[in-house]
């Protein structure tokens, strides 16, 4: 690896041999696997990148940048005016960038150096600043929408981004770069590398591998149903490094069960989050996901309400699966795939099927006498989800609905 330059990596999983995308003529990739798999960030950028005219230059100290607008749904190619300045104390030239014209007076100076990518574990070759407004979480600044949509194409938790953002290059690492040098689109990736990087709690191994996916489902919220007409139960894949396998949260009746799943909630686009009285929601919560809600009741027998730790109790979703859940994605334990069709079934399982067991134990079918919690939990079981699983997929089949899907226990054989 030593021997290649670096500008000629793959710019997905850093391997050699590498070949150019045929319309930006910039980013690189080792195969069509791995262009696919940069492809929904990549396609945010790629046509105005070619389309940029290198030619119209306005003057040598014009430099070729990425604008991020906070009320655009893509990023741009800017022209920066980098002039040249001198240091007073001992005579020294630079270049620094006149970005007040695209971001604001008040951002000069507000940069986050990049100089590695946790992605791929590589240290660039040149420096690559992003400037931001500073008091941008706090001055009234609205979400930045081209950064959400660069940030959404991959299945991590990111900042809240806000007000205008420019990314701009810089020749040389260490922290007294002189020279600004145009951007490109792989310098776009590592940008979009760090969006998402700088706001993980925790940065466990996240090299990619798309060799190596793991088939999941992402439940989505209302917000996300309403305002991208996804469905309910979305088919998603997710490196087998994400951190929802080191960083995750349960479900007690899917462990009770015998299909043990991670979950973990995905933060909310910035499109809905901020616009909840938007008349498409008529009056719910945006955040809302019940079906999200009801995979994690508690089916502990000696949980007790604790607001410290958003502890309901027993037969509850903890606080923070309320109404306020939002969309999560949710992959099998074992990393064998996990369909729409399974998620929908436990899912519905949770909420219409083990929720009545539990709150039987709770009072909730008065005059009767509450069940013992252990009879409760001896009737959530893996036969009566199978019951389940079999009527959904028959409700679904007399409905003309889709039932594709394999059985849910991979120990099985099922036609």
């Amino acid at each position: 690896m030593a021997s290649v330059n670096a500008a000629d990596w793959c710019i997905i999983c850093d391997k050699p041999n590498t070949s150019v995308c045929n319309r930006c003529k910039s980013s690189r990739y080792c195969s069509k696997e791995c262009q696919h798999a940069d492809w929904p960030a990549h396609k945010l950028l790629c046509s105005a990148f070619s389309k940029f005219d290198i030619g119209t230059r306005p003057s040598k100290d014009h430099v070729r940048a990425i604008s991020f607008p906070f009320n655009k749904e893509r990023p741009e190619i800017v022209w920066l005016h980098c002039p040249w300045h001198d240091d007073d104390d001992d005579d020294f030239p630079c270049q620094f960038p006149a970005s007040a014209p695209i971001v604001g007076k008040d951002a000069f100076g507000r940069t986050l150096p990049v100089q590695y990518n946790p992605f791929l574990q590589r240290k660039l070759t040149d420096t690559i600043h992003i400037l931001h407004r500073d008091a941008a979480l706090i001055d009234g600044s609205l979400p930045n929408r081209s950064v959400a949509a660069v940030t959404a194409t991959q299945p991590y938790q990111t900042l809240d981004w806000r007000g205008p953002i420019l990314a701009y290059g810089m020749v040389g690492l260490g922290v007294d770069q002189v020279a600004c040098k145009d951007i490109d689109m792989n310098d776009f990736r590592h940008v979009a590398d760090h969006l998402v990087a700088c706001g993980m709690e925790s940065k466990p191994d996240i090299r990619r591998n798309v060799g190596e996916k793991v088939k999941g489902v992402r439940i989505n919220c209302l917000g996300d149903q309403k305002m991208f007409n996804k469905p309910v139960f979305e088919a998603v894949e997710v490196p087998s490094t994400d951190p929802i396998f080191t960083e995750h949260e349960t479900s007690d009746i899917a462990k009770r069960i015998e299909l043990p799943i991670f979950t973990r909630r995905c933060r909310p686009y910035a499109k809905w989050a901020n616009d909840e009285d938007n008349k498409i929601f008529q009056g719910a919560s945006p955040f809302n996901n019940q079906p999200a809600t009801f995979l994690h009741l508690c089916c502990d027998p000696n949980a007790k309400f604790n607001a410290r730790t958003g502890s309901m109790g027993w037969g509850w979703a903890p606080m923070q699966w309320q109404n306020g859940a939002g969309s999560a994605i949710i992959v099998r334990q074992d990393k064998k795939p996990l369909f729409p069709l399974h998620a929908e079934a436990l899912s519905r399982y949770c909420q219409y099927d083990a929720r009545a067991i539990l709150a039987h134990s709770m009072g909730e079918y008065a005059p009767e006498e509450p069940m013992q919690k252990k009879t409760a939990l001896a009737m959530v079981c893996r036969p009566a989800f199978i019951i389940s699983w079999y009527k959904l997929r028959e409700t679904k089949r007399k409905e003309g609905e889709d039932t594709d899907a394999p059985y849910p226990y991979y120990d099985v054989d099922f036609d």
